[in-house]
């Protein structure tokens, strides 16, 4: 455990303790005959728990009414032992997700805090100026509690503190106050009954509390909606763009860390592509289809909520989000298709709600829109460069190619080869088994060269029936070996034309030139390795040739008879 853990732990159980320990000390002051009342005001001050507004990072209560009802008809000890009980009691039983030690400190930090504001209202003279010292002294020492029970996360949670939900809270202190003065006076002058009618009023004000709060929360949303809108009419970077995606997403349902995920159809994996939140360099992990929460959920392509992470049977299945006690997925769609995952994580267990999920759903829809956009950029992108029959690099982006590794190559002072794979007798293949038979030739050369080939050479399609690789780091004795390779592979396959019954050997002839020993110039380095495929066609084809031996063989024909030679570039 950490340092700052262990200090929040210690800190969590002092309240606790002392909180407690007061009641203990306090107990044999407890006025016992007054039992009935102090029965019926842990009633009326557990329905108002049980009543309370939700808010993002808090709740709304008016039982504040309780506490200096309380006060007034009962004294300090009493409201100490009343308040401990009803926040135990109501967030106990009704408990919303907290674990016991949280329901513990709620209980220790109001019974501290009333216990202060008795003190304080004891040593002040007058009718008003008790009660509000008392509200004010309550306020502050709960609230002050409350901020150094949660500053361990401030540096997780920088928006932790809730400043919406202390002004809501200050807002009801502010207008319970004096009703509970008013419920203490009616209680005093008529009885309990009279204090019983003055009280439903309150809980009729916390329904419809409930309700602007929820209309706020609900503008909140419709206002991310439209931010999000707002930003796919204009221009925009991806980066910036899926950030902001996750701050609007955080006005609806706010997290610890939070992750977009993109399908990259090259790699086949699930890459992150933005993330916000202490440990997002943590879930910033390449996902495989199916693998943990993200890519079951886009397998499913339906939204998923963990409320708690320890409840699942397998937490494992969580992956890296298992720091999380609440997790939300949205898988993004586009047009039924999946783009990418959007995963919130959150340390309170039961964070999320249906409602979070329909909202984040529909925020995600955007970015999947966006991602989809990308894709189909990606896509054009890809087209563009490749060759549709190999997938491999087109002509002129493989000389474009070549030309950038033979720089780089010069200057790491590394060899490079260039191999030409020219499939024999291809025109007499398509004439007597027609071109599509010729692609599945020319297809099955490839993928003979994605087998033997490295992930750094580069592959491309040199011309109608002939390949190239650019072997990089080889230098000829190993560009020969490795074009011996491809040409014994090819032809130990077989293929199968549709208008043949049996099948044929297809064989290849491969040139061969090395970047710097038979050349520096790029389009010397190709013009040697079609030379020598040009020798190995001559010498009967299914061989490999490699540009150096054609030098030597000119060198020595010039020895020879005086033929002038090529000349090296």
């Amino acid at each position: 455990m950490s340092r700052q853990g262990s200090l929040g732990l210690l800190y969590t159980w002092t309240i606790i303790l002392l909180g407690f320990g007061w009641l203990w000390k306090v107990f044999p002051q407890l006025n016992l005959d007054q039992g009935g009342t102090l029965t019926v005001l842990i009633i009326l001050g557990v329905l108002a728990e049980w009543m309370a507004v939700p808010f993002p990072q808090g709740y709304l209560s008016g039982g504040y009414v309780i506490v200096v009802a309380t006060q007034l008809i009962c004294g300090g000890v009493a409201t100490a032992w009343v308040t401990g009980l009803v926040s135990l009691i109501g967030l106990g039983i009704a408990n919303r997700g907290n674990p016991l030690r949280t329901t513990l400190f709620n209980s220790s930090q109001h019974i501290l805090a009333a216990a202060g504001a008795s003190f304080v209202f004891q040593q002040v003279e007058g009718e008003i100026l008790p009660i509000v010292l008392f509200t004010l002294v309550y306020f502050a020492v709960n609230h002050m509690l409350v901020y150094f029970y949660l500053l361990p996360g401030r540096r997780d949670h920088p928006d932790l503190f809730g400043w919406d939900a202390l002004r809501w809270d200050g807002y009801t202190y502010l207008f319970t106050a004096p009703y509970g003065a008013l419920m203490a006076a009616f209680y005093l002058k008529m009885g309990v009954s009279w204090a019983l009618v003055l009280f439903l009023p309150v809980l009729a004000a916390q329904v419809i509390l409930g309700k602007y709060v929820h209309m706020e929360l609900s503008n909140r949303e419709l206002t991310a909606l439209f931010q999000v809108a707002k930003r796919l009419r204009v221009s925009y970077e991806p980066d910036t763009f899926f950030n902001q995606i996750l701050q609007e997403c955080r006005r609806i349902a706010p997290f610890h860390t939070a992750v977009i995920f993109f399908w990259s159809q090259e790699r086949q994996l699930f890459l992150p592509g933005a993330a916000q939140g202490p440990l997002r360099e943590e879930m910033c992990n390449m996902v495989a289809p199916g693998e943990g929460l993200v890519g079951q959920a886009a397998e499913s392509k339906e939204p998923v909520i963990i409320e708690d992470v320890r409840d699942m049977d397998s937490p494992r299945d969580a992956g890296s989000f298992r720091r999380f006690r609440s997790v939300l997925v949205i898988p993004l769609l586009a047009q039924g298709e999946v783009t990418g995952v959007l995963v919130l994580g959150d340390m309170r267990p039961y964070a999320y709600e249906e409602k979070h999920m329909q909202m984040v759903s529909i925020i995600g829809g955007q970015a999947g829109i966006v991602l989809a956009n990308d894709m189909l950029v990606e896509k054009i992108r890809h087209l563009s460069v490749t060759d549709r029959l190999t997938d491999f690099l087109n002509h002129r982006q493989f000389y474009r190619q070549v030309v950038k590794e033979m720089v780089r190559c010069r200057a790491a002072g590394e060899p490079a080869s260039l191999l030409l794979v020219n499939i024999d007798n291809m025109g007499v293949f398509n004439s007597r088994y027609g071109h599509g038979a010729g692609d599945a030739v020319i297809q099955m050369v490839a993928s003979v060269l994605r087998d033997v080939t490295r992930p750094a050479d580069l592959l491309g399609r040199y011309g109608g029936g002939e390949l190239a690789v650019l072997a990089l780091g080889s230098d000829t004795a190993n560009a020969l070996k490795l074009a011996e390779q491809i040409r014994v592979e090819v032809r130990d396959r077989r293929l199968v034309p549709e208008e043949s019954q049996q099948q044929i050997m297809v064989t290849v002839s491969v040139g061969v030139a090395t970047f710097p020993h038979d050349t520096t110039d790029p389009d010397q380095i190709f013009f040697g390795a079609e030379k020598a495929v040009a020798r190995a066609k001559e010498l009967g084809r299914d061989r490999s040739v490699a540009y150096s031996r054609l030098l030597k063989e000119i060198k020595l024909k010039i020895q020879k008879d005086g033929t002038p030679a090529v000349r090296r570039r």
